[in-house]
């Protein structure tokens, strides 16, 4: 069955490999960002989310009233400010809040009832999500919450499948101004070939990590459809 995915966050990244793939494998595919890479029969709509919760909004309803119908979200969107709680203003703790959990929790609310079938998440978090970090304290916590609603959400018939996919550090062109040492992080082509393994097969919840130094994955919980675990 080709299917109408939706991917924000996919103008970098895992979020970009993904729609390459899925456009290979024939879906009808849109991507989210700041900016539009011009893949090839790939819809873009323009989605940069800010502190503003009233441009969020507007945003996500212009969202989903341009790419209708959608069979499976893709949430890869990330924004990491770094820094003990009290350096972080209030612009930076809000925008992380609203790219890591108020504009997924938006868009499934807005998504759900208007699926044509019962929808099918895919959340892309980070090593964060498990590993607290004295510099990454919001960032960690919205990892952490995204998870959750994965995890919740999933509990709910109106939704299908939910895999929350946790990978290490990845290397993304978001890193070329820092001085973070790059070489052991994962190659995004091979995380996005991981997370399309990861969600097919029989299942109703999973959640997995995508580890690092060597590259592996590691399935953490496995459940069916009556919530019991897969081996």
């Amino acid at each position: 069955m080709k299917k109408n995915i939706l991917i924000v966050g996919g103008s970098s990244g895992v979020g970009l490999e993904l729609a390459r793939h899925y456009v290979n494998e024939g879906h009808r595919v849109c991507i989210t960002g700041r900016k539009d890479r011009g893949l090839a029969n790939v819809q873009f709509v323009k989605l940069n989310i800010t502190a503003s919760v009233d441009d969020l909004s507007k945003g996500i309803s212009n969202l989903t009233a341009s790419f209708q119908d959608v069979h499976t979200l893709v949430y890869a969107a990330g924004f990491l400010q770094r820094g003990s709680i009290e350096t972080l203003d209030d612009e930076a703790l809000t925008t992380m809040t609203n790219v890591g959990l108020l504009a997924p929790m938006m868009l499934v609310a807005r998504l759900k009832p208007i699926a044509p079938t019962p929808l099918k998440l895919l959340l892309i978090t980070s090593s964060s999500q498990y590993t607290p970090r004295p510099k990454e304290p919001a960032y960690s916590a919205t990892k952490a919450g995204m998870a959750m609603l994965g995890a919740s959400l999933v509990r709910d018939p109106g939704f299908g499948k939910v895999l929350v996919a946790a990978p290490s550090g990845i290397r993304t062109p978001f890193w070329e101004k820092t001085d973070e040492d790059t070489s052991t992080m994962l190659d995004p082509v091979w995380t996005a070939e991981q997370i399309v393994a990861l969600s097919g097969g029989s299942f109703k919840y999973r959640y997995a990590k995508l580890l690092r130094n060597p590259a592996r994955v590691e399935v953490v919980e496995t459940l069916d459809n009556d919530f019991a675990f897969i081996d």
